[in-house]
């Protein structure tokens, strides 16, 4: 059996992936369970349960909102393993236990409304992730891994900068 050799590009796309993919779980946790509060005391502290998909007894336009944001959020998980070299139907897998486990993370510990609806708009967001992965890879070819990396390190970067400033607006109120 022939082995390729394994290229210093190659390592650091990787390790740099992982990174990068590790910072994503801590975010999507801390936005997810957490509601991008900075302290404990501004949690919610209230348990529901939502079992009937798409269901609202207040119609509004905010869970549209929460529906797209619940898809996007959970669209760069799909592309992070894709880039990995993860199987797509593992891909998507994880990322529905990755959200069950947020959904019934929020139920147990008391932070919020557990709901069927983000569920499925969170794996379809997975799901989303994996078709534009390929889609990137039809227009892209062997540059794709690149080009997500690079897209993926821009858009990190601007987000802990986000997260710092409100951080440090915080402390300054």
């Amino acid at each position: 059996m022939l082995h390729q050799p394994i290229s210093i590009e190659g390592v650091f796309m990787k390790k740099t992936t992982h990174i990068l993919f590790t910072i994503y779980l801590f975010l999507v946790i801390w936005i997810i369970l957490f509601k991008l509060s900075v302290s404990i005391d501004q949690l919610p502290h209230f348990r529901s349960i939502n079992l009937i998909p798409f269901y609202y007894p207040n119609k509004t336009t905010y869970q549209i909102r929460e529906v797209l944001d619940n898809l996007i959020i959970f669209i760069p998980f799909g592309l992070y393993l894709k880039t990995l070299n993860i199987n797509s139907d593992r891909t998507i897998f994880l990322g529905f236990l990755l959200s069950i486990s947020l959904e019934l993370s929020q139920y147990i510990f008391c932070l919020g409304a557990s709901d069927i609806t983000d569920l499925i708009t969170n794996t379809t967001g997975v799901l989303v992730g994996v078709g534009l992965y390929y889609l990137l890879k039809k227009i892209f070819k062997e540059k794709t891994n690149r080009i997500i990396l690079a897209l993926a390190a821009i858009v990190t970067i601007l987000f802990v900068s986000l997260i710092i400033i409100i951080l440090i607006n915080n402390e300054c109120t």
